[in-house]
């Protein structure tokens, strides 16, 4: 029962940040959302291109630095709710000690964002193909993580459903 109230305020904290960031994505005036194609960027002239592209950079930045919190919130979102739906089946239970696993993700978001922020700060002419291509692999790696995580938890969460209707 503890963990379930863990999951629901690190679930309010998460969904308050996420607010907090596309309200200061929002701020960038950047015309359309800018965060996720700058992540998503598939090169580096790409993303040089997208950070000239008349916005306000200091909002920007501002947005990466609330993205530490945002880490924090979304890793233990995912950790209490994997806790809670493990709990349920022995087997289950038995893998909560690689539940540690759930900070990957959160490691390299904060890689990406000290990268972006170092990015933020130079002129585009200065930013290297190498430190783009760490950024982006930490961004892509991150993602895949995430995309795992978030099918594992619809995937047990099926499984608790499906069990509880079949009490029924």
């Amino acid at each position: 029962m503890k963990n379930k109230y863990l999951f629901l305020i690190s679930f309010v904290a998460f969904l308050i940040t996420m607010q907090g960031m596309l309200y200061t994505e929002k701020l960038a005036t950047c015309g359309a959302q800018i965060i996720i194609p700058l992540e998503l960027a598939p090169s580096a002239t790409i993303f040089k291109n997208l950070l000239t592209n008349s916005c306000n950079l200091d909002w920007i930045e501002r947005n990466t630095q609330l993205d530490f919190l945002f880490i924090l919130t979304y890793t233990a979102t995912i950790f209490f709710a994997l806790i809670g739906l493990t709990e349920s089946s022995a087997w289950l239970k038995s893998k909560q000690k690689y539940l540690w696993l759930v900070i990957l993700p959160g490691i390299l978001d904060a890689i990406e964002n000290v990268h972006l922020i170092k990015f933020l700060r130079l002129d585009v002419s200065q930013i290297s193909d190498a430190s783009y291509h760490t950024y982006s692999s930490c961004v892509h790696a991150k993602f895949i993580l995430l995309i795992a995580l978030v099918l594992t938890i619809a995937l047990l969460s099926a499984k608790e459903i499906y069990q509880w209707i079949s009490k029924k």
